[in-house]
């Protein structure tokens, strides 16, 4: 199965592109950054402006054109979003009443809290792995998915303050653990647990239709028979 996962930039590229195929190996997928988290159209069925071109920006639009396209039929979407500094409740009501006017899609919305650095965080043992040098006293302080500036928290405990995400990107992204039982954070596990829901219809056993249309025809013919 193919899930196409829509992220705010680079460095969410970098993180998926390194991590979602070790976590899934039996799937594809294909990560498509934007400029930016940008904000919710107040009219998702509007024409989105040109001049704004983050995620949120241009997700109903996204959307509406990937569920008018028959090859995106038995494919899923995961839309990642920072939260930063919004209302969690508003924002998650939102992208719901996105994702169901987008069925039949399968859309799945994850928010990172509040930042993906907080799922490099809540890893205590990827991070020490990637970063051996980390002040891990001060990430073992930190707690799971708190609104305590993430990023800026990540580079201190990692002695960067050059916040130089797209690094942060491809070294985490590459020792982050696979399974939820790793992690401290719950935004971690839910994401996780999105991307599962979505593959999931892929192991699904189809019917056979070949078989149906034997066994029906035979009864059929068993009762010309009488």
């Amino acid at each position: 199965m193919k899930v196409h996962i829509l992220v705010e930039g680079a460095s969410e590229r970098v993180f998926f592109d390194r991590w979602a195929p070790r976590a899934f190996p039996d799937h594809e997928f294909v990560v498509r950054p934007y400029q930016g988290k940008g904000k919710l159209p107040r009219d998702p069925a509007a024409r989105p402006d040109p001049r704004h071109r983050g995620l949120l920006d241009l997700l109903p639009a996204t959307l509406r054109a990937y569920g008018a396209t028959s090859a995106m039929a038995a494919d899923g979407v995961l839309v990642v979003v920072d939260l930063d500094d919004e209302n969690r409740e508003e924002l998650e009501r939102r992208l719901a009443a996105i994702a169901q006017a987008s069925a039949p899609l399968r859309v799945v919305m994850r928010l990172a809290i509040e930042e993906l650095e907080a799922f490099y965080l809540g890893d205590l043992r990827a991070l020490e792995t990637a970063f051996p040098d980390a002040d891990m006293l001060t990430a073992r302080d930190y707690v799971a998915d708190s609104i305590v500036g993430t990023a800026e928290l990540f580079g201190k405990v990692i002695g960067d303050d050059g916040l130089r995400k797209v690094m942060w990107a491809d070294c985490m992204g590459a020792r982050l653990g696979t399974t939820p039982s790793g992690s401290r954070s719950p935004s971690f596990k839910a994401l996780h647990a999105g991307i599962r829901e979505l593959v999931s219809v892929a192991a699904q056993p189809k019917r056979s239709r070949k078989k149906h249309w034997k066994t029906r025809h035979s009864s059929q013919r068993k009762k010309g028979r009488e």
